[in-house]
């Protein structure tokens, strides 16, 4: 990470307006720095060979090199940078291919400023962010795709009872607001159990997660 705890960050977007009001509004955030701001995904792949980043936002739809080519050449030569791609379009479509091909997280272009501080300190620390609505998004994918359906085994082995209950309703498309309000706890409870039971399996996102469930046999598949 930057100096002194400060996340340093890269945009590519070929839009001047939103690109020079993206990193203004993030060099505003204490604790984020704007690095290199860059109108194509080939510039910033040069540019991060060097001046290191921490972070890279990139544009989906950019000439030269697109944001999907631009995430896979950063996740082949500079690993340990985390990549968010922006996108207009809040599609499941879009979302799983950005998941697929490496990036570490998905922004809308209509997010607000807190989704995306929050968007990027979660992939810096933890590796992952997906929010709620693009969570969701996926396992109603699986389960309405007959992929997955959310039954349990009585015991997983790895995860203890209250993780399996909070395992069952996220297969049961819930938010974790909703999840919260059902347990009759708080948000971030949840958000803390969610975060551990990810750990525990080294999982990135929930969707990963969920994946792990059916991969060994804790939620039953078609």
């Amino acid at each position: 990470m930057g100096g002194e705890g400060t996340i340093k960050i890269a945009i590519a977007e070929d839009q001047s307006i939103f690109r020079n009001g993206l990193a203004k509004l993030l060099n505003d955030i204490e604790g984020f720095e704007v690095v290199l701001a860059v109108e194509n995904g080939q510039l910033l792949v040069d540019a991060i060979e060097t001046t290191p980043v921490d972070l890279a936002l990139i544009d989906f739809r950019m000439p030269v090199k697109n944001g999907i080519e631009a995430t896979k050449e950063i996740r082949e030569k500079f690993p340990e940078v985390k990549v968010l791609l922006l996108s207009m379009y809040d599609d499941v479509e879009f979302v799983e291919l950005a998941i697929e091909n490496g990036a570490n997280g998905y922004l809308s272009k209509d997010d607000d400023a807190e989704e995306i501080q929050l968007a990027i300190r979660s992939a810096v620390e933890t590796g992952y962010y997906l929010n709620d609505r693009t969570s969701k998004m996926f396992i109603a994918k699986m389960v309405h795709a007959g992929k997955i359906l959310p039954v349990f085994q009585a015991t997983s082995g790895i995860f203890n009872e209250n993780e399996m209950v909070i395992l069952e309703l996220i297969c049961n498309e819930m938010t974790t607001q909703e999840i919260a309000d059902k347990l009759f706890k708080s948000r971030r409870t949840i958000e803390s159990a969610r975060t551990m039971m990810m750990n525990k399996v080294g999982a990135r996102n929930v969707v990963g997660l969920v994946m792990y469930a059916i991969q060994n046999g804790i939620v039953k598949q078609k």
